[in-house]
């Protein structure tokens, strides 16, 4: 009887483990579907492009702003954003339009127009890349991409916009434009020198900081009577001093060389004379020393209006533009760039509709600097000739 008692306790209690576990594990199920069930509902709940960790996540679709045209646009509102006329950018873009081609075309390709139509926004208004990104409706990143190759398509075309006169019609027209403005003769052109400012690398910043310790690139330049740049050189950081580059320039070996003929350049007087450069007289002493030195000052200064237009026009280029942040080598494409479409604007006479901001007392100032700093020695036979230009048409 004490066995069978025994049996049956130890059957009850195996029993109770058995429906113990039995329940323990229906708890574990019904907790395992709550959960399920909860995770369910929070996914309902989230965004269409969340939901699922283990779907593949959908890309969303990228929209893509308008680009820049000049449809519906008047004439006088693409001047003033860039600063060229319909038919000048139609023109230009036919021009390099070839080296720009698209050899593939995609919803995201970006037309050359687009492309030129900013680059002209960011030279004309001298913002930043992002600025004229958003205008042309376009990234900045892409901007930054084609922006080099807008500027080497156009400076391409240097030949065809910047050349010194040199047949003998030329020479004979521009030498007669000269004489009109104040009775000066045999000129081809008006030298000078101007800066345009650039954040320097901070490895060479020495080489760029000017004589008013700021730093920039130096620009020799040689306009005509129309205010046309023939000759440009923008290579040489601000503190290479202004007679260094002349000697070392091109046109200066040419008249050298007699290739000009009579031709002369007027220039300030930290120039040395040479009978094809005029400078004027330090201390003019008779009527008629005075009256050249007033015909030479009313001669050269078409290059000092010439810049003024230049950064007026393209705000970049001036100090009211804040400095370049492009490397020394892309500023100095920016300057020849600008110098093109300057000349293009002249040919096409495409008003200027910005004010003059450019301050040319600020040349003047540089140009006294020259002199104490730079001024080179008169050769014998340039005085010669300067008394022979007083005496044939200022006596």
């Amino acid at each position: 009887m004490g066995q069978t008692h025994l049996y049956l306790i130890r059957t009850h209690r195996t029993n109770s483990r058995a429906a113990e576990q039995q329940q323990g594990a229906m708890e574990v199920i019904l907790i395992q579907r709550a959960r399920r069930r909860r995770a369910q509902q929070q996914q309902q709940q989230l965004p269409q492009h969340q939901q699922g960790s283990q779907r593949q996540r959908r890309r969303q679709e990228r929209i893509f702003r308008p680009k820049t045209t000049l449809q519906g646009l008047r004439e006088h509102d693409i001047i003033q954003r860039y600063r060229l006329n319909w038919q000048a950018i139609q023109q230009l873009l036919r021009n390099i339009e070839q080296q720009l081609a698209l050899t593939l075309l995609t919803p995201r390709t970006i037309p050359t127009e687009t492309k030129l139509l900013a680059v002209l926004h960011m030279l004309a208004s001298g913002s930043f890349q992002t600025t004229g990104a958003l205008v042309g409706g376009i990234s900045q990143p892409s901007f930054s991409a084609f922006l080099l190759k807008v500027l080497d398509a156009i400076i391409r075309l240097t030949p065809r916009h910047i050349c010194f006169p040199k047949t003998m019609q030329k020479q004979q027209e521009t030498k007669q434009g000269f004489y009109a403005i104040s009775g000066f003769p045999h000129v081809l052109g008006a030298i000078d020198f101007t800066h345009v400012r650039l954040v320097p690398p901070a490895a060479t910043e020495h080489l760029y900081r000017n004589r008013k310790h700021t730093h920039s690139i130096n620009v020799l330049a040689i306009v005509d009577h129309q205010g046309m740049f023939t000759n440009i050189v923008a290579k040489y950081p601000g503190s290479v001093h202004d007679s260094f580059i002349f000697r070392h320039c091109t046109i200066n070996q040419h008249f050298q060389d007699g290739q000009y003929g009579n031709g002369l350049l007027v220039a300030d007087q930290g120039y040395g004379i040479q009978p094809w450069l005029m400078t004027p007289f330090g201390n003019p002493s008779t009527a008629a020393e005075r009256a050249y030195n007033d015909a030479h000052k009313r001669t050269r200064s078409i290059v000092e209006r010439t810049f003024g237009i230049l950064k007026s026009r393209f705000r970049c280029l001036d100090i009211t533009g804040g400095s370049l942040l492009y490397s020394p080598e892309m500023v100095c494409r920016i300057i020849l760039t600008c110098a093109i479409l300057h000349n293009i604007c002249v040919k096409r006479n495409i008003p200027l509709l910005e004010p003059d901001l450019y301050m040319p007392e600020d040349e003047e100032e540089e140009d006294a600097a020259l002199q104490q700093e730079g001024e080179q020695p008169n050769t014998a036979a340039g005085v010669r000739r300067r008394q022979q230009i007083v005496n044939n048409f200022f006596s």
